[in-house]
């Protein structure tokens, strides 16, 4: 018997089908999420950007739904795009979505599972959180409220006087409120040791997270090759940034230990305030070993995310004369020329507290979160989510939701506010997603918001923020470009900052 060619591809391909729907459905016959189709063996992993994920994952979204599927090898990965979805998994369903994925590169090689945003849900996990909390919770960040004044304060006199430098000056200001708050340590530039070490390592945490970046995540026996092996480019990597993870976490924490110990130092920080708590304790020593790591994320985190939120800020009051225009008539009512804005200000400021929120929404510095883990099979609308799936909460796509925020790509600060100017609390606030979600919410989200406002508000308070001249004296155009890290980052740009008539009596 003779086969046509035509024969043989009709039935290869009506086999092709068979095995790749018997693949997407599980053994109870709930489908997989509906997503792109994938290849046979690699399954998506070439549909994985290298290059601003959160935007390929959008458009993805809007054409498959608000929850995916797609799989890169072996690896089920789920992207949520809604609020609704986001809530029903990681807040209702926490229990199933609130472990983190343990990839061989930041598990295995790096070794970052100690550090409480790649924890999994579990007692060690609890025990982080209890700190972050007890000592960085909404009423405790508070006890620290002159640390940010003063900082916030240094950081308008370097603006005065190097005003050309804001870039610098904004990674300045979060560095020294979070080295001062955390670890009672004060410095003046960002070449301190600690700082740079801290930023080491949260540029490798940035580029771990990015998806599909290392394929060891996907084929685990990579990590066994040898570093001169063709593809090992990552085994370099890993020890520089393991090294630098620990000097991070380890080396200000023992200063600060040391300081108050030994050279009696009586400058309040967390750490100072936490030791103290466990003096007597008879699990002493290991409490101090989580409030180590507690403290050391909470440092590291706060200035890699903060730093570009107020980068970011300038860029839209640049762009926005009219929006900058309005809040600085809300603070010369409600403040008054005779002194600066404080955080006890913050309730009589809403457009100021609006250009906060759009700036948080506006370009979310964590538009992928950081990717949740299910720890058993669940059935969601139908669909099956696989045990050991990636969990990806696409907070950019949620807070570009035009149903929610219409317009999504402008900066609109009005967007938030009633008719009266008042705040309208029936506006979707951005926390509800920038901050992460159900129990893996950022715990630090109060002193980033705190110092976030402060800065703003008193930067708007006494300068002015203008397009940079040319040349002949024209305001240049500018276009907003960022580095394209898993936190993106703003690239530097000129623009023109200079004092409000009056205002230098309030910083000399």
């Amino acid at each position: 018997m003779s086969y046509s060619l035509s024969s043989v591809f009709i039935f290869l391909a009506s086999l092709a089908i068979v095995l790749i729907r018997k693949r997407n459905v599980n053994s109870k016959g709930h489908p997989l999420p509906p997503g792109p189709p994938p290849l046979p063996v690699v399954g998506n992993l070439f549909d994985l950007p290298r290059t601003s994920p959160w935007l390929t994952f959008a458009a993805l979204s809007r054409k498959y739904g608000d929850v995916i599927h797609l799989k890169a090898l072996n690896q089920s990965i789920i992207v949520v795009s809604s609020l609704e979805a986001a809530t029903d998994l990681f807040e209702k369903r926490a229990t199933i979505y609130s472990d983190r994925y343990q990839s061989v590169m930041l598990t295995d090689l790096i070794q970052v599972g100690w550090s409480f945003p790649f924890l999994n849900y579990g007692e060690k996990w609890r025990k982080n959180r209890k700190v972050f909390h007890q000592y960085l919770g909404s009423h405790a960040v508070r006890k620290y409220d002159h640390k940010q004044s003063n900082q916030v304060r240094e950081f308008l006199r370097r603006l005065r006087l190097e005003p050309d430098q804001f870039f610098e000056h904004a990674h300045l200001l979060l560095a020294a409120i979070m080295m001062d708050i955390i670890y009672g340590i004060q410095i003046t530039d960002v070449t301190n040791k600690h700082v740079q070490e801290a930023e080491a390592w949260g540029q490798s945490i940035n580029q771990a997270l990015e998806p599909g970046r290392f394929w060891v995540d996907f084929m685990p026996f990579l990590k066994y090759v040898p570093q001169w092996f063709p593809g090992a480019h990552f085994k370099r990597l890993v020890a520089d940034w393991r090294q630098s993870m620990h000097n991070s976490r380890d080396g200000p924490f023992s200063e600060a230990k040391s300081a108050h110990y030994n050279n009696g130092s009586t400058s309040s920080s967390v750490v100072t305030t936490a030791l103290d708590d466990i003096l007597e304790d008879p699990q002493r020593l290991e409490k101090e070993l989580t409030i180590r790591d507690s403290v050391g994320t909470a440092f590291v985190a706060g200035v890699d995310t903060s730093a570009p939120t107020l980068q970011l800020f300038f860029f839209a009051m640049m762009s926005h004369p009219d929006v900058q225009k309005k809040a600085q008539a809300e603070l010369d009512i409600v403040v008054g020329a005779e002194r600066l804005p404080t955080l006890n200000d913050r309730d009589n400021l809403p457009f100021v507290q609006a250009i906060l929120k759009e700036t948080l929404r506006w370009i979310p510095v964590a538009p992928l979160g950081v990717p949740h883990y299910t720890s058993t099979d669940d059935i969601y609308r139908g669909y099956h989510i696989p045990k050991g799936s990636v969990v990806i909460g696409s907070v950019w796509q949620i807070l570009h939701d035009p149903d929610q925020y219409p317009e999504p790509e402008r900066f609109k600060p009005e967007r938030y506010l009633s008719s009266d100017g008042s705040l309208n609390l029936d506006i979707q606030d951005p926390g509800v997603a920038c901050f992460g979600f159900g129990r893996r919410i950022c715990p630090g989200k109060y002193l980033a918001e705190n110092t976030l406002f402060l800065a703003i508000a008193c930067t708007l308070h006494l300068f002015d923020i203008k397009p940079a001249k040319g040349p002949n004296g024209e305001s240049l155009t500018t276009e907003l470009r960022m580095h394209d890290n898993f936190v993106p980052q703003p690239k530097a740009f000129p623009c023109s900052i200079v004092l409000r008539p009056g205002a230098e009596e309030l910083i000399t």
